[in-house]
């Protein structure tokens, strides 16, 4: 049986499968699930837990050893397999084909592994583990999925929420699911009367330097180019490590480049914006952007990103903050103005 995350809770409630396989890369619903898992089997009188970390060397037949002992004491156990590598081996790989085809009794299996390619999804024992038991495959969330995630935690969180507010916490986390419940956590504590607005986001996120970048991003876009290089400058002071700095700038830069792909194709500007799904909020400011460059100046952006991910990581000669500074200018400076784009 294959389950999503937001499926389990209702089929923990409901019973309790022998075995659980979980795979997957995105944490935040990885840990919610395993956590689910052992909440449930505890109530069900499960009250002792094993964990075996599978990596290079792995001794299969001390598991199997163990768990062959479980059933003399009779006692209810839990036991974990982490495979951090997905590679359980050729002898891992028969001892979980054959913990799945006959499961001992009193004891839960719970397998993790990362997320699975389609060769290993389809190797013996990942399909044995499948089959036998509940798989809950954990995917990243896709962008459009996000405010509506966050507007169900929020309210699991008991508060209200303004849409722009949502669409700003949203644009703010950009799909990382753990700031997201870190900044759920900060809002209960800050929201006035339970309801989240967006000067309530704003004051959450001010004080945290992660999320400067994003102002950093902003202004860029705003072609704002005195005011990004200040905030550039304090985020050096701050000690903001370079690459999340450029990660800011280079996710502004992709935007651009689909956006102007979709514009190449025959869509109009806000068309292209929309299929792109850059936010409401921020389209004007973006479309503002993509008129005053030019294609050749927005494939230029992307050569000098690269060239600036180098410097970062030390494989080419410069600084890495006057690097940042100049892929900054070049995104906040156009070097010629757009022609309006008819029926944007």
């Amino acid at each position: 049986m294959k389950l999503t995350p937001e499926q389990l809770p209702k089929h923990l409630s409901e019973r309790l499968s022998p075995l659980y396989f979980i795979s997957g890369d995105e944490p935040l619903q990885a840990t919610e699930a395993v956590d689910q898992i052992r909440s449930a089997a505890r109530q069900s009188g499960f009250e002792e837990r094993e964990v075996y970390v599978a990596t290079l060397g792995f001794d299969w037949r001390a598991l199997t050893g163990s768990i062959q002992n479980l059933s003399l004491f009779a006692r209810r156990r839990l036991i974990e397999i982490r495979l951090p590598t997905g590679k359980p081996g050729r002898e891992g790989s028969a001892v979980l084909a054959e913990l799945a085809d006959s499961p001992p009794p009193d004891t839960l299996l719970l397998v993790i592994a990362p997320h699975l390619d389609a060769a290993k999804a389809s190797s013996r024992w990942a399909k044995a583990l499948a089959t036998a038991g509940v798989w809950i495959a954990v995917r990243p969330l896709p962008t459009h999925k996000i405010p509506a995630w966050l507007g169900r935690r929020l309210e699991l969180a008991g508060l209200q929420y303004d849409e722009a507010a949502l669409e700003l916490l949203a644009g703010r986390v950009e799909g990382n699911l753990l700031a997201a419940r870190q900044e759920i956590d900060k809002l209960v504590l800050l929201a006035d009367g339970g309801r989240v607005t967006v000067d309530t986001v704003k004051e959450s996120v001010a004080d945290s330097a992660r999320f400067d970048v994003f102002q950093l991003a902003d202004a860029a876009m705003g072609l704002e180019a005195g005011r990004a290089i200040r905030i550039l400058q304090g985020l050096q002071r701050e000690g903001v490590a370079e690459a999340l700095t450029l990660w800011a700038l280079v996710r502004e830069i992709q935007t651009l480049v689909a956006v102007q792909c979709h514009v190449d194709q025959g869509r109009s500007v806000s068309a292209a914006l929309a299929k792109v799904r850059v936010w409401k909020s921020r389209q004007g400011m973006v479309g503002e952007c993509l008129r005053r460059h030019t294609a050749g100046s927005i494939e230029g952006l992307v050569t000098k990103a690269c060239q600036v991910d180098r410097v970062v990581k030390g494989a080419r000669f410069g600084q890495p903050w006057n690097a940042l500074i100049e892929l900054t200018l070049a995104i906040a400076r156009p070097p010629a103005a757009r022609a309006a784009v008819a029926g944007s």
